[in-house]
């Protein structure tokens, strides 16, 4: 891939006045404020670099704002490493500092927004989840990949100069393989990108995760899947203890020392967190967003949500004033 931190700069402080081909509303592409955040996918990622597959997709940094509205969600993964530039990132309403030697690490729907310096470089991995699952064929084997982990990894992490050259080194590889596109690339790509994430899981997760028993772990990660598909509609530990076909206290167990909450708390984590990205990043009322989500009284959703963030629905959906760049 050439001029991966070549002297081209997008134009990074500004956002696109009008929307592209897949956006056809017609807004600003700095907010979406009647409708949720477009969904992206790698196919309209191209920018700063050609398209080559729709599992895998390489590009610079500098080229992130060029030509996709924000905010918006992913269906992939995306890695993003500043090596050098300044601004902010907001990924599911947390504010995070970007500077020189930043990583980034997106899951699939996680709504976010940049703004960054236009001496801006660095690169971005984008790579859809089958990109993994296709290539393990023993799904006990899943445990050893931190995409299968999310909850132990941080959405942002900040590298020392040892840790950034470990990396470089890495993504080195990573785009000579992409770049060259020679047989069995991708396999070396997936390789070379599991050994990139094995690497940010040690920074990111606590040395105890790594002694837990495999049983626990996927047990939970299950959960963590089963929990994503239906979070609308199910909210009893209960129903889904009887999906997995465990029992509570199994299940609970699993959570508790996978990742130190109970099945309960992580339900009700899960529908607040849904709960503010449709507050922050649609008009939808309350009573909607609260009938969405499973409650059937709205007062009761707002006691909810105020009880764990301390502020109301309206209170939490004013605080976007305060995100803004």
């Amino acid at each position: 891939m050439e001029n991966v931190e070549g002297p081209i700069r997008a134009r990074l402080g500004q956002r696109p006045a009008t929307t592209g081909s897949f956006f056809s509303r017609g807004q600003s592409a700095h907010r979406h404020p009647c409708c949720s955040p477009p969904v992206v996918k790698i196919e309209h990622y191209d920018y700063g670099s050609e398209i080559k597959s729709l599992n895998v997709h390489l590009a610079p940094v500098e080229k992130l704002k060029s030509t996709l509205p924000y905010p918006h969600r992913h269906d992939f993964y995306q890695i993003v490493w500043v090596t050098r530039g300044t601004g902010c990132h907001i990924i599911d309403s947390v504010k995070y500092e970007v500077r020189q030697n930043s990583l980034f690490f997106m899951a699939p729907g996680q709504i976010h927004d940049f703004t960054l310096s236009e001496d801006t470089l660095g690169h971005t991995i984008s790579f859809s989840p089958e990109f993994f699952a296709f290539r393990v064929h023993n799904r006990h084997s899943l445990i050893d990949i931190p995409i299968y982990s999310l909850e132990n990894l941080n959405n942002a992490l900040y590298l020392d100069d040892m840790q950034a050259e470990s990396f470089r080194q890495i993504m080195d590889a990573i785009i000579e393989e992409y770049t060259a596109e020679k047989t069995g690339h991708e396999d070396v790509i997936w390789s070379y990108l599991r050994i990139f994430l094995m690497k940010m899981s040690r920074i990111a997760v606590p040395p105890a995760i790594a002694d837990l028993s495999s049983r626990n772990l996927l047990l939970s990660r299950r959960f963590k899947s089963a929990l994503e598909k239906n979070f609308g509609n199910i909210n009893e530990t209960a129903e889904y203890a009887k999906l997995l076909k465990v029992t509570e206290r199994a299940l609970n167990e699993a959570t508790r020392q996978a990742l130190g909450l109970t099945a309960a708390q992580l339900i009700r984590e899960r529908i607040m967190l849904e709960a503010k990205r449709l507050l922050l990043h649609t008009d939808i009322g309350v009573a909607e967003i609260a009938d969405r989500l499973g409650f059937e009284d709205p007062a009761y959703f707002s006691r909810c949500f105020k009880k764990h963030t301390t502020r109301s629905p309206i209170e939490f959906r004013q605080s976007l004033a305060t995100l803004n760049f």
